[in-house]
Order: structure tokens, then C-alpha cells, then sequence
């Protein structure tokens, strides 16, 4: 049996943070493949400092705006993901992570479809996300939640350089 649980709270923010630096090190890796280039010449930071920067900037800890959850199953952490609101007043699902050994296996969609009904609770009326070219089981399972392509929008986190390398695709909730 799984569970969402807040992965803001005292006693999960250090899975939070783990299960993040997880997905930063397997996104440089892709980035220094697909992109030939690194987390560190993309920002020029630290992957670290970027990861710190990062869980401030894209998952704040605010919950008015702002929620980030971890998918537990058997007291494992097997999925992330994090809602918020950008400055157009759209809703943005952010940090969608599986686990490697617990992918394939719906963790990632059930997170999706809980960050969808959080959006809807919340009032946003569109949803927007960013993708590397390289997500292509993510692409996937967006596409069959609805997401469809769109323009870069205001307040994605990707900087210019990674435009190129990146997709951007959005959910009308007042449709789906």
C-alpha cells in the first residue's frame, strides 16, 4: 500500500533531499550526454549550491503556493513531486522522480494524477511542466494525462542554453 506524504515535513525533508540529489545526479548524467554539457556549465554552480537554489526556488515550502510530496510504498520513498504556482498564475508540476528500481511499476503516474487533483483544488486553470528530450517515458505519460506541446513559458526554470534540449507542454484543467 502506498501513501503521499508531505515531503516538506520534519520527518521527511532529508528523504526529500536525498531522493532529490538522486534525480540531480541522473540529470547530469543525461544532461553531459544528450547535452554535452553539466549541471555545474549550465549554471555555473555547484550541482549542490544548484540543488539548494533549486528546492528554494522551484519546491518552496510554501504551502499556500507551493506543495512537494513523496509517493511511500512499504516505508520505501519511491517517487517525487512538487506543485507551484508561477508568476502568470498557472500551476506547474515540478520534480516528477521515480526511483530507478521502483520505475515501471506506476509510481510515477500516480504522483501525476495526485498533482493534477491538487492543481484543480487549487483553482489553477492551466498546468504547465517542462521536459528534457531525453524523459521519453515522462513525455509518455504526460501525453496520456493530456499534456499536450507548448511554448516555453514564464517562470520554467530551464535556462536559454537548454532550450535547444528541452519541451515544454501544458494541461487546460478546465477541460480535462
Amino acid at each position: 500500500m502506498s501513501d503521499f506524504v508531505n515531503g516538506h515535513s520534519p520527518e521527511w525533508s532529508k528523504t526529500s533531499l536525498i531522493m532529490t540529489r538522486q534525480y540531480f545526479a541522473w540529470m547530469n548524467q543525461e544532461f553531459k550526454t544528450v547535452c554535452n554539457c553539466s549541471i555545474e556549465e549550465i549554471t555555473g554552480m555547484s550541482v549542490e549550491d544548484y540543488i539548494m537554489t533549486a528546492m528554494d526556488v522551484i519546491s518552496p515550502k510554501d504551502q499556500a503556493n507551493a506543495l512537494f510530496y513523496l509517493l511511500i510504498d512499504q516505508e520505501n520513498a519511491v517517487a517525487m513531486g512538487g506543485l507551484r504556482q508561477l508568476p502568470n498564475g498557472h500551476g506547474e508540476i515540478v520534480r516528477i522522480y521515480t526511483s530507478p528500481e521502483y520505475r515501471s511499476k506506476g509510481y510515477g503516474s500516480k504522483m501525476l494524477e495526485r498533482l493534477i487533483l491538487e492543481a484543480k483544488a487549487h483553482g489553477f486553470k492551466m498546468l504547465n511542466l517542462d521536459t528534457g528530450i531525453f524523459m521519453k517515458e515522462a513525455q509518455a505519460m504526460y501525453a496520456a494525462h493530456g499534456f499536450v506541446q507548448c511554448t516555453p513559458y514564464e517562470g520554467a526554470e530551464p535556462p536559454p542554453q537548454l532550450q535547444p534540449f528541452w519541451l515544454y507542454m501544458q494541461l487546460d484543467l478546465q477541460k480535462s
